[in-house]
């Protein structure tokens, strides 16, 4: 199981599940749905935050929420 904080900046992954938690409606309403598209663009010098690029519009998460996001790297990095 690989999550959303373990990828390097310019990886692309799809979200195949939100592990339960109190911000699972939050995220789920941010776009953080399974099925779609991620591509982590940077991430703050200190690791956290990290900003993922989600449908198209840039959204921050902190390393401890991009943990709940379960995904899927994609082999081919051009998302986004």
């Amino acid at each position: 199981m690989v999550t959303a904080d373990e990828l390097s900046p310019g990886m692309s992954a799809k979200i195949t599940a939100l592990a339960p938690s109190p911000q699972e409606e939050r995220l789920s309403a941010m776009g953080c749905v399974p099925g779609t598209l991620i591509k982590l663009e940077f991430t703050a010098p200190s690791g956290d935050p990290m900003a993922f690029n989600v449908e198209g519009y840039l959204l921050g998460l902190r390393k401890s929420e991009a943990k709940l996001l379960i995904v899927e790297p994609l082999k081919n990095p051009s998302h986004g």
